[in-house]
């Protein structure tokens, strides 16, 4: 039976470089092939960005093959073909592989303590992964027959409960794993975001008994990269409530000349909010009747702020030309649809526009031509 092991979420794709401990201890790798019409066997380096063959070794008439020797202690496999390979974890060691794909159980390998611990890791990970899958096939098995609801609830639950008691066990055995290298494969089968403090507390780990390795460095960054973008997404402009009744939420953008123009700074005015781009033909469509409208009413306390959701500075300017839009409060944050105030006020589509009364408060929503026209003159009253 062949053992295709590729479960490691974070782990196990391999460093950019090999990371020499400078020693001059050697791995030695000695073993057999049986049943397999291999030529040669390779080894190579996993982590977290990518695979590196880092030796190999033509497999004799006998079946058998050696390697040896330097490279940084870590995960590794030794491959066969694509699809034919098996994890363990190297050191500066002495190991025995024999490799016998007639047998179910076809990769045996001595050396190490660390290694032994990790091969009790990967058969426990692999018997969770396979009891999981069985839940999962029994729940949809019984919805396909429309089982009793009792049924399937049953296997709902039994499903949803080893997924708990795989993520618990997970998290314990990295806490209780002898080597900080099993340590962080148990925590990389567990969701980052999900759990980050036990995250850290295995990359602080490595660091502390792993100084000089690459996993230690790539778990790292792998961490850092994640805060980053966890506090970009809760800096990010949240869409806010701009129903009817509502006050409109600020907008500070520049105008074409760099000036900043708030939104604010119009209270006392009816404000039409007018999300438009140069781009967008409906908007260029629309844009005569908003011209007429702010002519028509600008000398009794109405004007136009527009947003524009373009990305080049030109086509923007120049379509304000073109469009005679001659009111002074024209923005952009040149983003195109990662415009800040869009996404405030939820604005999926163009054109959008709000009015606001003279106390900065929404009372309507993408009105068009004559309907417009009504509301501008109710409240101007």
């Amino acid at each position: 039976m062949k053992r295709t092991f590729q479960v490691l979420l974070l782990v196990l794709t391999i460093l950019s470089s090999c990371n020499l401990n400078g020693s001059g201890d050697k791995y030695m790798i000695e073993g057999t092939v049986k049943n397999f019409p291999a030529k040669a066997i390779y080894l190579e380096k996993l982590g977290l960005q990518q695979v590196t063959v880092v030796d190999s070794s033509k497999i004799d008439d006998k079946g058998a093959f050696s390697m040896q020797g330097v490279s940084e202690k870590g995960f590794y496999r030794v491959k066969l073909d694509e699809k034919t390979f098996w994890l363990f974890l190297l050191e500066p060691a002495k190991y025995k592989m024999d490799i016998d794909l007639s047998v179910e159980d076809a990769f045996k390998v001595t050396g190490p303590a660390d290694n032994d611990e990790f091969q009790a890791a990967l058969k426990k990970l692999n018997d969770a992964k396979v009891a999981m899958t069985n839940a999962k096939y029994k729940y949809m098995m019984y919805e396909q027959q429309k089982a009793a609801p009792d049924s399937i609830m049953m296997a709902a639950k039994e499903f949803n409960e080893l997924g708990q008691k795989f993520i618990n066990g997970m998290k314990e055995d990295a806490k209780t794993a002898k080597s900080p290298l099993v340590a962080m494969f148990y925590i990389t089968n567990v969701p980052l975001p999900d759990y980050p403090k036990e995250n850290l507390a295995v990359i602080e780990r490595l660091e502390k008994e792993m100084p000089g390795s690459s996993y230690a460095k790539d778990f790292r960054d792998v961490y850092n990269k994640f805060e980053e973008q966890t506090k970009a997404e809760a800096n990010k402009p949240k869409a806010e409530d701009v129903s009817i009744g509502k006050p409109a939420p600020e907008i500070d953008l520049k105008n074409p000349e760099g000036k900043n123009i708030k939104l604010s700074s119009l209270k006392g005015k009816v404000v039409l909010i007018d999300f438009w781009a140069s781009w967008c033909g409906p908007c260029r469509m629309e844009m005569p009747n908003v011209v007429a409208a702010y002519n028509k009413y600008k000398s009794k306390g109405f004007t136009v702020y527009s947003v524009s959701l373009d990305k080049d500075a030109t086509a923007w300017t120049n379509a304000i030309k073109a469009l005679n839009m001659n009111w002074e409060n024209q923005v952009s944050d040149l983003k195109w649809w990662q415009c800040e105030a869009a996404i405030r006020y939820g604005v999926n589509g163009i054109p959008a526009a709000f009015l606001i009364d003279k106390d900065g408060i929404i009372v309507a929503s993408n009105l068009r031509g004559e309907a417009l026209d009504q509301k501008i003159a109710e409240l101007i009253k």
